[in-house]
């Protein structure tokens, strides 16, 4: 397949060069005539257009619009293409290493628009058919230990079939969680293609790592079989259709864990509810979460001989000290005192189980807090929410709930909230009026301006990014308060700032790679390259690395490379998630020299993972930060490395304020009528500003299913008929 890829390339280069023999400079020859040309690629999130303009003969202007492609990997590269363009004046630039997709797309535009220019470019599609046949195509996507396969069938120049031939699966621990997602691209974006025989239908949202792994691949296959993809992104016609619902009780903007249990509470105590959610399927990060914090839960309880974990007075008081006061005490004690019946009502009531063991976290006290959950009868997570849904929407023949719809804007009467605006993945506009509305779309992750006027950073993400602020903008609009926006966001994973997904590599080169960028026995700096301790707290680089800002770096001097190198590799750690581990991969032990360490390193710097130099200035100069430490590990001279590590973060948790009653609160402290604030979108009460969220396990999952609870219960008593 790359080597394919590779020729495509190539060929695109030799056509931008057509008509320019006798030069040795083609761009320079006045083959190429002056004019403004346009071509659009696939990216990573979407089409990348690429506009040249030529004069006398030269390119004398870049534009790059990439509005889909992810901010800190390839929209980031789009500047750093534009300037190599420029420079070399050709087709035949530098690419950005880590941002493939990008480059390859702008590379693909650089050359059409050329030879555009040059007069040779194809003016018909009958000069670039698929060939009949299957042809199988690979690309890294969601998961890390295998690329995404698929087999594409091609019937008369149309796309009639794609097949998974693998999905990309991601480590085993996260299986089952990737599973889901991806049959969602399945269900959805690959019936839309054929029907389409287009490669412009929008991405699933809360797959679109996957979505846009695909549309690559299938781009690929047609280059290389005869095809030209740039021709295969005929717009989709949207609907332009308004349809409008009312009459609900409560509408819930966001079907994760707490919009979720938002609508099981509402159905359950009689009221009439609409849901709605951006992916493709319900269940959010919740999914993706190992379980939630309960306070002492009474089967739990029960299983421990009748004796509570923990005294809800002395884990206020520690709750508050840990905050440092900063966190609302009237809702830390109403959490404290309704999460643990959270999990009799969802057993009780729907198809949710937990454990009969709780378990501590990495907190000093050793509390045992939180506990796992899945469906019952050995159902998945996934399981549990779409049964648990499906019988809430039972209740009521007016109940609904729709996914791949996104919420737009509130719709406001007389100064009241009394709907939602959204739109539906075709293009449909549904305005839904009701009593009552809640906010319940996850934080804002998802967007890169908030996190970083909030939280300092634009981070990588394990979560689901279609959480993009949607709630807290449009609850700000409305002159509602902030509380704590800045707390730190959810982070349990430290990871390769680039993981290494493509098959070229072996699992154990990359774990090596893996295992460094977590061993906390070397010199760690932070983003303004100062000494860093990953271990702050006893949580480990894992739970620690927001502290170090968008990046971290692990240094090595060179003694302690050659000692890896030639007598062996004595802390080889496996991380929790994302270790490119499997039954095949050599595991490091004391004694076992990494021999071919070279090669490791030199395949972290192709992906920009790896830096070397001679002196610390010089290693600073290339981070693009300044290093300021006299030596790493005694070592003030030598050859110097840096591995760049960064945290993989669920959500953001701070977001709006609220009262007992999940009642959104103006500057003033009063409520706006008929807005609440559920999960993520309200954690900032149970925290301190700039922050760790409190360490007791599971409090952000604990709070999306109480809070959602709680206010599924006000909803009901006061709009409810």
């Amino acid at each position: 397949m790359r080597k394919l890829a590779a020729v495509g390339i190539s060929a695109l280069l030799a056509l931008s060069l057509a008509g320019c023999a006798g030069s040795s400079n083609a761009v320079n020859d006045s083959g190429l005539n002056d004019g403004t040309y346009t071509s659009q690629q696939q990216g990573f999130g979407g089409p990348v257009t690429v506009t040249l303009t030529i004069a006398d003969g030269k390119i004398s202007d870049v534009e790059l619009v990439g509005d889909s492609e992810t901010p800190s990997v390839g929209g980031a590269a789009l500047d750093t293409l534009k300037e190599n363009i420029l420079s070399s004046n050709s087709a035949d630039f530098d690419l950005v290493s880590g941002a493939t997709y990008t480059s390859t797309a702008v590379q693909k535009g650089v050359a059409d628009d050329l030879a555009q220019a040059a007069g040779t470019a194809s003016s018909s599609a009958a000069d670039a058919v698929v060939a009949d046949g299957t042809y199988n195509g690979k690309a890294p996507s969601f998961g890390i230990m295998k690329e995404m396969e698929l087999a594409v069938t091609f019937k008369d120049n149309k796309i009639t079939d794609i097949e998974t031939v693998c999905a990309g699966s991601a480590t085993q621990a996260d299986e089952d969680e990737y599973s889901a997602q991806y049959k969602t691209v399945e269900d959805n974006l690959y019936p839309r293609i054929i029907a389409s025989q287009s490669l412009a239908v929008d991405s699933i949202s809360g797959a679109t790592v996957s979505s846009n792994a695909a549309k690559s691949i299938i781009a690929n296959i047609i280059d290389e079989n005869g095809g030209d993809s740039s021709q295969w992104y005929t717009p989709v016609e949207k609907s332009t259709k308004t349809v409008t619902l009312d009459g609900y009780d409560a509408i819930i903007v966001g079907l994760g864990s707490s919009g979720v249990a938002t609508y099981l509470s509402a159905a359950l105590n009689g009221a009439t509810v609409f849901g709605m959610e951006t992916a493709a399927k319900i269940g959010g990060n919740g999914t993706n979460t190992a379980g939630p914090l309960g306070v002492n839960p009474k089967a739990q309880v029960e299983a421990n001989g009748g004796e509570k974990f923990v005294d809800e007075d002395e884990l206020f008081n520690a709750w508050m000290e840990y905050t440092n006061n900063d966190a609302k005490p009237d809702i830390v004690k109403m959490f404290i005192n309704e999460s643990g019946k959270t999990f009799g009502w969802l057993e009780d009531n729907y198809d949710f189980s937990f454990l009969p063991q709780m378990f501590a976290f990495y907190d000093a006290h050793g509390w045992k807090l939180w506990t796992m959950y899945s469906g019952k009868d050995g159902g998945t997570k996934d399981d549990a929410y779409v049964n648990s849904m499906e019988k809430a929407k039972a209740m009521n023949d007016k109940n609904d709930y729709m996914t791949e719809l996104t919420a737009k804007k509130l719709l406001v009467e007389d100064g009241k909230v009394v709907g939602v605006e959204a739109e539906y993945y075709d293009g449909t506009i549904y305005d839904v009026y009701g009593d009552s509305v809640v906010l319940a779309d996850g934080g804002f992750i998802g967007n890169a301006e908030m996190t970083q006027k909030y939280t300092g950073a634009v981070w990588h993400t394990k979560g689901m990014t279609q959480c993009n602020g949607f709630g807290i903008n449009a609850a700000l609009d409305l002159g509602a308060a902030l509380y704590n926006p800045d707390v730190a966001v959810e982070d349990h994973i430290a990871a390769l700032d680039t993981i290494i997904r493509s098959d070229d590599y072996s699992d154990t080169d990359k774990s090596i790679l893996s295992s460094l960028v977590n061993d906390m026995n070397y010199t760690m700096i932070d983003s303004k390259g100062n000494e860093f301790d990953p271990n702050y707290n006893g949580l480990g680089i894992s739970f620690n690395a927001w502290e170090a800002g968008a990046n971290y770096y692990v240094l090595l001097n060179e003694d302690e490379y050659n000692a890896i190198k030639n007598d062996g590799y004595s802390t080889y750690t496996i991380p929790m998630f994302f270790s490119q581990v499997t039954e095949d991969t050599t595991e490091f032990t004391n004694g076992d020299p990494v021999a071919n360490l070279d090669d490791i390193m030199a395949m972290g710097e192709k992906f920009n993972d790896v830096y070397e130099a001679d002196s610390l200035a010089e290693l600073g100069d290339k981070l693009g930060i300044t290093i300021n430490l006299d030596n790493v590990h005694g070592r003030s001279d030598g050859r110097f490395y840096a591995i760049k590590g960064a945290a993989y973060v669920y959500s953001t948790c701070g977001g709006l304020d609220i009262d007992t009653n999940i009642n959104v609160l103006k500057e003033d402290g009063t409520p706006i009528d008929n807005l609440y604030a559920v999960g993520n979108n309200s954690l900032g009460t149970l925290n301190e500003s700039n922050k760790a969220y409190v360490t007791y396990g599971g409090c952000a999952q604990g709070w999306a299913l109480t809070s959602g609870r709680l206010v599924g219960q006000t909803i009901a008593e006061k709009y409810a008929g």
